[in-house]
């Protein structure tokens, strides 16, 4: 009888508590999504679609790495963008907007109808 009830079980309930601890880390950044595909030869576990499916986290450490190739970025592109303006005016401030694809990874908005979850104003200082 104990393999009937065992075999009973919804897929959460089999599913290991892991990715909810680790959710609680100070240093993992939480995403709502689909998690990110496995990479090729691993194995990723399905459920039946729990609310635990649409979230997943990143350390901190790759988030800020994120924010650092951006920023990195930006000042290449900001250095020099706005050099040929039309004479008599300024421009006076960029407002560059940001969102975190379906793998949790900050990127430029380049899509219609994304909405931008982090927006940068950079001002004439």
């Amino acid at each position: 009888m104990a393999k009937k009830k065992a075999a009973g079980k919804t897929a959460a309930a089999r599913q290991p508590k892991v990715d909810r601890v680790e959710l609680e880390r100070k240093d993992i950044v939480v995403f709502q999504g689909l998690k990110p595909v496995a990479p090729v030869g691993t194995v990723q576990l399905h459920s039946l679609g729990t609310v635990m499916d649409k979230i997943f986290g990143r350390t901190v450490d790759e988030v800020k790495a994120d924010f650092d190739k951006v920023s990195d970025q930006l000042d290449t592109i900001l250095a020099t963008a706005f050099s040929k303006v039309t004479a008599g005016m300024a421009v006076d401030a960029v407002e560059i907007a940001l969102g975190f694809t379906a793998a949790g990874k900050l990127a430029f908005i380049a899509e219609a109808g994304v909405e931008a979850s982090v927006t940068v104003k950079f001002r004439k200082a």
